[in-house]
């Protein structure tokens, strides 16, 4: 039972994984593509490896030094436990678990909390994109994060706040809308490299 159960794990984790990596290199490449052209095979392939690179990457830090996740874990609860008290509902942070005391309920933050598919695949997205510098990289980057970390830290209190008020479970409706907010984080960074994505060498006469 359990090499069964390990199984259909890494079935699912290589379907997510692999509907992340077909999904979001095939807009990048339709939208971006329609102002500045690029082989499509290629685009891909290098979407695909930083993707698989970063994946592999948090993985090894998982493995390697799980007190990093178990940390972010705590400051993640922490905050959405303060932001639950600033609008009256009362909850107790005990490591990464945070519970409600009316009506009684527990929710845990694991590592999939995070959000780390959602900044990997935002990530994967600005740095497979050959006509950026490395400035705008960096920039996409950075805003990236900032806005991936308060959205994050928003879904998992909205999706708290209301299974306590309502009993409605609105979580696992987040995922879609997860990567609707990835594109639209990434489509806005895409914008701001329009102007010299466009421009072409003035004619003299």
């Amino acid at each position: 039972m359990a090499i069964s159960e390990w199984a259909i794990g890494l079935v699912v984790v290589l379907v997510v994984v692999s509907g992340i990596i077909a999904g979001f290199g095939t807009i990048g490449y339709v939208v971006a593509g329609r102002r500045i052209k690029r082989p499509f095979l290629r685009y891909f392939v290098r979407y695909g490896i930083v993707f698989l690179l970063l994946l592999a990457l948090e993985a090894m830090v998982l493995w390697l030094a799980p007190t990093v996740h178990r940390t972010l874990q705590h400051v993640t609860s922490v905050v959405a436990g303060w932001t639950l008290d600033l609008v009256g509902v009362q909850n107790l942070v005990d490591g990464s678990t945070i519970t409600v005391q009316e009506p009684w309920l527990i929710f845990k933050i694991d590592a999939a909390c995070l959000g780390g598919l959602l900044f990997w695949a935002y990530f994967a997205l600005v740095l497979a994109e050959p006509k950026a510098t490395s400035r705008q990289r960096m920039v996409g980057l950075v805003a990236g994060t900032v806005g991936l970390i308060v959205f994050n830290l928003f879904r998992i209190f909205i999706s708290i706040y209301v299974e306590s008020r309502t009993g409605v479970n609105v979580h696992n409706y987040f995922y879609l809308f997860n990567m609707v907010f990835v594109l639209l984080i990434w489509a806005g960074w895409l914008w701001t490299l329009k102007p010299k994505a466009d421009a072409s060498p003035q004619e003299h006469a």
